[in-house]
């Protein structure tokens, strides 16, 4: 692996869990709760994050292996999902995931909260994982997927860093350009979907490439 792809698959993975989009919904369910209540969704989740992502780099073949699944046939499955993903975040969906409980968020679990829904579904899905196991069996080899673990845990720390200043970067991009920058990172996904769909198609169907 170059260190170009290296940089490239740190941003894509920042761009698909998408936690500038994700800022609103954060402040939502965390805006009565105490500071270190905040604090510790924050590393909570990002652990989270990180634990799927290393999870499907370090033993994707082996995910495949298990569900008897082709890898084209995986490609082409993440990308679609991938394409969903973008259309969510076009739209701004991320709210579908929550539900209010009514409950004061510094008297609910800190844990429960940060592990479901903010990393999974809403920073993590089926679409990331996927993807991740795609690019682990596209990079064989342990010092490739050592720096597929690694491109995880810089772009994990990248998303808790956003969290981190989420209300500043609130107010300094404001609703507008939060929902910009999310539809650009929508624009780098739907990219890649297509990517995986179009090179799965040409693997399954040789006469694609002609």
């Amino acid at each position: 692996m170059l260190w170009n792809q290296f940089v490239g698959i740190t941003m894509l993975l920042y761009a698909l869990t998408n936690p500038v989009g994700a800022i609103p919904v954060f402040l939502a369910i965390t805006r009565q709760a105490r500071s270190a209540n905040i604090h510790r969704i924050i590393v909570l989740a990002c652990t989270a994050v990180a634990v799927f992502f290393v999870g499907a780099a370090v033993l994707g073949k082996q995910i495949l292996g298990f569900f008897i699944v082709g890898l084209d046939d995986f490609r082409i499955a993440g990308g679609l999902l991938a394409l969903v993903i973008a259309l969510e975040m076009f739209q701004a969906q991320y709210g579908k995931f929550l539900q209010s409980t009514g409950v004061d968020s510094s008297e609910v679990d800190i844990h429960g909260m940060a592990i479901t829904p903010f990393a999974f579904p809403l920073l993590v899905g089926p679409a990331e994982v996927g993807i991740m196991i795609t690019l682990s069996n596209d990079n064989p080899g342990w010092l490739s997927k050592a720096l597929l673990a690694a491109a995880s845990i810089i772009a994990t720390f990248l998303i808790g860093l956003t969290l981190w200043t989420a209300a500043a970067i609130e107010r300094f991009l404001g609703k507008t350009g939060i929902n910009v920058m999310t539809r650009t990172m929508a624009l780098i996904v739907a990219a890649i979907g297509v990517n995986f769909i179009m090179t799965g198609l040409r693997s399954e169907l040789p006469e694609l490439a002609g």
